[in-house]
Order: C-alpha cells, then structure tokens, then sequence
C-alpha cells in the first residue's frame, strides 16, 4: 500500500512573534514492512534548520526563526509504503522461565522497562496491574494480547477528558481517554510485567467503513506501543482499537513515551499571550481518485492552545 500524507500544522499569534524555537518529528521511519519513498518539510516563514536523529533514532527537523511573524504553518509532505505484517506465531516461553533472564533485559531495555514522564509506576497503576497480572505459566506472546484486551475493553475512548500532559493515573481515575492515554496505560502494565514496551507516535489509515473509534482516533496523529517479544523482536499493538498493528498503521516516531515524540515542540517570544492552533491531516492511497477516498481518509482537526 502506497500512500501519501499530508500534515500542516499552523499557529495564528495575538502579537508578532519574533523569535521561535521548534522541534519537528514528523519524518516517517524507515524499517521492516515500511518504507520511506519521499519527504519534504514546508514552513512558512523560512527558518534556518538543523536536522539530527535523536537518541532513540526519530529524525528531528530543529527550526530557528528570528524574523518577526505573526503566523507560522509546518507542513510535512510524505509518501510512505506499508506492507501488510505476517501474523507469526511467537514462542511459547512462558513467565516462569522469561523472568529467569529479567537482569539482562533490564540492562539492554533500561528505557522501556522502567518508568517514564507520562508512565510513572504509581500506587494506582500498580494496583490496575494487580487485576490483569500474568500467571506464571502463562505465555509472554499470549498475555500480552490478554493485556491489550483488556485494557480496550475497561475504558472508553472519549476525546476532551483529559489533557496532552495527562499520565496513565488519569484514564485510570477518569474512565476513558484518547490513543495516547490508552497507550500510557498499556506500556505502565507491560513494564510492570518486566515486558520492555516503547510507545509509537504515528498516522493510522482508517478503512473503507470505519467504526466509531477508528474515525476518532485517526483526527490527528496516532498512538500505540510496541512490544518485545520472545522470538519475534519489537511487535505493535494498538490498545485504542484492542489488536495488533499492521498495515494502516505508519510509524512516525518511536520514545518512552509521548515527551519524547511530540510532533511538534516549541518555544517563542511574543508581547501577546495568545495563539491559535489548528492541524490538518490528509491520508490519500497514491492513485486513488478523490471520489473513491471514503471520508475516513481526510481528517481534519482544529483547536486553540499552547504550541507543544
């Protein structure tokens, strides 16, 4: 599957603006089953930039503007291929015997088996483990997708209930969330389990006829984990939708959780206090007609706030 994706960020600012500082992560990894074709970043006005790759491997485009302005629009233009995940079956090793190894995990995954900004190991997360904790005997591969489940099935997904700075704690103590909050959860279980578990910033590509919650949860970028399996390596899954991640699912940016993989992260300085932000999202199979794209496929999302 061939696709190209289209992400515009603007920022509409009270008072000129005339200094900014940013951070961008919306270069789409390359690696197994996806593959990065073209990528352009557009931004209005002209900065000066600096592109690295971060410690966790995300391309990062820092921007610096100077002039003053009293707009700002980022526009990442991508074409990503995405090949559909062969459904291996994992070894079953069960917790008795993968804990017996648990020491060299945690030197070799120190980052994602321990607790994070938005996944600290709290009285309330330990006690949420408590309920969904695995049985000795019990596979690694299969309480995992347990784990997953039953995440999907204990909170709803309801967008506005909590904050972009939100931690795991919150859908524990509110009752539902967005992807980002089901993703915090999940990797606090994983973790606590002694399952390195990394969270995944990203794009989802909703099908054809798509249900409630896959509508909601493509408004903007995406969140799910990925999982270090026995004999499988780092596996995705995706706790808003309950299943594994595969081919809808476009790696962006990988992080122990969401302060490392925002999309975009800034600073400026201005004499006004406001702005406004909206997103736009554009997903569109290469080939395909604008009659045939479903409206699933063209997201749109406006807000105001501060720039993240």
């Amino acid at each position: 599957m061939l696709l190209r994706i289209s992400h515009t960020t603007s920022f509409i600012y009270e008072k000129p603006v005339y200094q900014s500082q940013n951070e961008i992560r919306m270069h789409p990894l390359d690696g197994p089953h996806q593959r990065l074709v073209e990528f352009e970043l557009i931004i209005n006005p002209e900065p000066s930039t600096l592109e690295y790759d971060d410690y966790f491997g995300n391309r990062v485009h820092a921007i610096s503007i100077y002039a003053p302005h009293q707009a700002l629009t980022v526009e990442a233009r991508s074409m990503v291929e995405r090949d559909p995940e062969p459904m291996v079956e994992a070894e079953p090793v069960p917790f008795s015997e993968y804990l017996l190894h648990d020491a060299e995990r945690v030197s070799r995954e120190y980052d994602y088996l321990g607790a994070s900004h938005h996944v600290p190991f709290s009285k309330t997360l330990r006690r949420f483990f408590w309920m969904v904790r695995p049985n000795p005997e019990e596979g690694v591969a299969g309480w995992t997708h347990r784990a997953v489940k039953f995440i999907r099935d204990q909170f709803i997904y309801e967008p506005g209930l909590t904050r972009v700075n939100s931690t795991a704690d919150e859908i524990l103590s509110i009752g539902g969330g967005v992807c980002q909050d089901f993703a915090h959860l999940t990797l606090g279980v994983l973790r606590l389990a002694g399952v390195p578990a990394r969270y995944v910033s990203g794009y989802i590509v909703p099908p054809a006829k798509a249900a409630p919650v896959e509508e909601m949860s493509a408004q903007a970028s995406h969140a799910w984990v990925e999982a270090e399996l026995p004999g499988l390596g780092w596996v995705g899954f995706d706790p808003t939708h309950g299943c594994r991640a595969d081919e809808r699912h476009i790696r962006v940016a990988i992080g122990r959780d969401y302060a490392d993989v925002p999309p975009l992260r800034g600073v400026y300085r201005s004499l006004g206090s406001k702005q406004q932000m909206s997103v736009d999202l554009r997903i569109e199979p290469v080939g395909a007609s604008q009659s045939q794209q479903s409206p699933g496929q063209q997201q749109k999302q406006s807000s105001g706030g501060q720039q993240q």
